[in-house]
């Protein structure tokens, strides 16, 4: 595993054609993006957290950490490992009794337990080299404004990353083959 960089979720996005989710996470240290494709559950599941809507029964990624929580075992932080066949790999990372574990999940789940329990997200620097996007406007130099979360945002503003979304959206056009699909993340 090479260097690992932190990252926030930006938002959770919804394609204006297909309505595929696309959680988006930003590097803390700079302007470079990593959209992963997850499911429509997953998506829900990370918005009512990043939003803090209120539920009336615990959803199973609330469960989670607070099973780890009665357990005495302390959920560090989660980490993307790697991207292979366009599938991303990630852990969360538990320690207890001193001891470290490394939990295999899917980065959708990773993330949805994260919010809620306010620990560290952490990306390969190679999977941001293989899969991460950086704005034309960082790229030049200019300076570019974005919301910290979803609140600020319109549904279906997809301004900042229309580009990207459109040039994915056209490779499923050219060849269904090509389409990406919920993968198991």
């Amino acid at each position: 595993m090479g260097k690992m960089i932190e990252c926030v979720v930006d938002s959770v996005r919804v394609s204006l054609t297909n309505q595929d989710r696309v959680m988006v996470l930003k590097d803390k240290g700079s302007e470079r993006y990593l959209p992963i494709w997850i499911g429509i559950y997953e998506a829900e599941s990370i918005t009512i957290a990043l939003q803090k809507i209120a539920v009336a029964r615990p959803l199973t990624h609330d469960l989670i950490p607070e099973l780890l929580n009665q357990l005495g075992i302390q959920l560090v932080c989660a980490e993307i490992t790697a991207i292979e066949s366009d599938t991303f790999y990630a852990d969360l990372v538990l320690e207890q009794n001193g001891e470290r574990k490394y939990i295999d999940c899917r980065p959708s789940d990773a993330v949805a337990i994260i919010v809620r329990s306010q620990v560290p997200l952490y990306v390969d620097e190679e999977v941001f080299t293989k899969a991460g996007i950086i704005p034309e406007e960082a790229e030049r130099g200019e300076a570019i404004e974005l919301s910290p979360s979803t609140e600020n945002r319109q549904e279906g503003d997809l301004s900042l990353f229309e580009d990207f979304l459109k040039s994915l959206d056209d490779d499923e056009d050219s060849s269904e083959n090509d389409k990406p699909e919920d993968l198991p993340f």
